[in-house]
């Protein structure tokens, strides 16, 4: 999970590192997003469900994954079904109106929400990286 997590950020690193232009690099960014989000989603649904199963069963070792893997759900989820569907609104319109999205009036609106997504981008590697430390190291005590 920590390896997709890491891949979905280097895949968008990527897109604005090899496409010259920025806009069309951004759509494949949040494509690229969104489609990873639901295996990322699955898994940290599953890692949680085992987690509190786990715990009633007396593991008490995983209770320090339950908050990285409600904040990991809540960030990917936030991300992928709140600021990207707003991002491609605002650049649809603008594209309606015959221009880019940083040259339209929602320039500024839009810099945000793509501000709070690279943000919250950086919250879902920090938390796939904890709970994957958390997990090798409940494993290997």
């Amino acid at each position: 999970m920590a390896v997709a997590i890491f891949l979905q950020a280097f895949g968008c690193l990527a897109a604005y590192l090899i496409m010259l232009d920025s806009q069309a690099a951004g759509m494949m960014a949040h494509l690229l997003m969104q489609q990873l989000s639901y295996y990322l989603l699955g898994c940290t649904f599953i890692i949680l469900s085992l987690a509190n199963i786990l715990i009633k069963r007396g593991v008490s070792q995983l209770k320090t994954i339950r908050l990285p893997s409600l904040i990991l759900t809540i960030s990917i989820a936030a991300v992928s079904f709140l600021l990207i569907p707003r991002m491609d609104y605002l650049r649809d319109t603008a594209l309606d109106a015959g221009m880019p999205v940083m040259l339209s009036p929602f320039a500024n609106y839009f810099v945000t929400l793509n501000s709070i997504a690279f943000l919250l981008l950086c919250a879902q590697i920090t938390s796939g990286t904890f709970i994957a430390w958390r997990l090798s190291d409940t494993q290997s005590t």
